[in-house]
């Protein structure tokens, strides 16, 4: 059985930001180093494609771990008043 999650939805935020970075960091640089490895030259799309693939990983993290945490809320503790 997973454990919890008990962060707040601020830790989570921050933690988005964060995995947006590495992530997107981590694509250009592999895309960089294996287009340069690859193509034998300089070349800037898969660079691209590597921050692309980062930027795409990073969004869908970031949107499962708050609509996890947004989802998992008391509906009626939300009531505008």
């Amino acid at each position: 059985m997973p454990k919890p999650d008990s962060r707040d939805f601020e830790e989570r935020y921050t933690a988005c930001f964060v995995d947006f970075g590495l992530k997107i960091a981590t694509g250009l640089l592999l895309g960089s180093m294996l287009g340069g490895f690859f193509l034998h030259g300089y070349r800037k799309w898969p660079m691209y494609i590597g921050g692309g693939l980062g930027f795409g990983m990073a969004y869908s993290n970031c949107e499962n771990s708050l609509n996890n945490f947004l989802l998992s809320m008391d509906p009626k503790a939300c009531v505008i008043k």
